[in-house]
């Protein structure tokens, strides 16, 4: 027997029902699933789906109805990524504690010479350096590699093996492109409107370098009531207008305007 098992926004949905409107949390549940099964159905399906016996739902409120759940699918996968770095990040401060912790509790109270010391250290940093290089090469512990790989299965049915070959293409492409970067090319690659033809697996996607074409090196924010464009370095944070203004926006930031609609990336055409 084969259980399959899909994590859905549970509290968008939950807030429809609380509000009484249970059609609507079941129109949606139905969409949710057709993304999840890659299932690609018409506005007049979804119309004649939702409406009843007698009469269809009209376009506009397909829709509109469709437009809401795209945000609100938006808005879950970005709240998703962004819970994901901020769990890393205590998971990280709270090892590092522990480390001190552990150095400071072990320190002699003799003097001891510079000597012993250094070695000491010197032996600890090989013992991490040796820890992050097992780390960075297994594919079953390769936290990056895995986050990606899950965040591609969640926006599509076709997301391959995640094989050898999957974590080789993975490591190339790793060379070039930053998780936060590759994060963003993945998700906007998957929802691409304008796209014709089949959509590349996690591996095709990462070995043909399709992810140049997505990276968002521009982007358009709400800024004290004007739209305004400019660069993201999401390596420094920091963002950068047309005209030189430049202010400090982490991914806690950049998600939130994301899922506020404040914030949108500037697909670049391919020259």
């Amino acid at each position: 027997m084969r259980i399959n098992y899909r994590n859905y926004p549970t509290d968008y949905i939950n807030e429809l029902q609380a509000t009484g409107k249970r059609l609507k949390a079941r129109c949606f549940m139905e969409y949710y699933h057709d993304l999840q099964m890659d299932a690609v159905n018409s506005m007049g399906f979804y119309g004649v789906s939702w409406g009843t016996k007698e009469k269809a739902m009209s376009k506009g409120s397909v829709h509109k109805w469709i437009g809401e759940f795209v945000k609100e699918i938006e808005r879950f996968h970005s709240a998703h990524i962004l819970k994901n770095h901020q769990h890393h990040s205590r998971v990280k401060n709270q090892s590092e504690r522990k480390v001190n912790g552990k150095c400071t509790k072990d320190e002699p109270q003799t003097t001891v010479t510079p000597s012993v010391v250094e070695n000491d250290g010197t032996q600890s940093e090989r013992q991490v350096n040796q820890d992050n290089n097992i780390y960075n090469n297994n594919k079953a512990s390769d936290r990056l590699f895995n986050d990606l790989f899950f965040l591609y299965g969640m926006n599509t049915k076709f997301v391959g093996k995640k094989d050898d070959d999957a974590y080789s293409a993975y490591l190339e492409a790793k060379e070039n492109v930053n998780y936060k970067d590759m994060s963003v090319a993945i998700m906007l690659y998957l929802h691409d409107e304008d796209r014709s033809g089949k959509f590349y697996n996690f591996k095709n996607f990462m070995k043909h370098e399709t992810y140049y074409s997505y990276i968002p090196k521009k982007i358009r924010l709400l800024y004290d009531g004007q739209w305004i464009d400019g660069v993201y370095d999401s390596e420094l944070e920091v963002f950068t207008s047309n005209d030189g203004f430049k202010g400090k926006l982490d991914s806690k930031g950049l998600t939130k305007k994301f899922v506020d609609g404040e914030l949108e990336f500037i697909k670049e055409e391919a020259a």
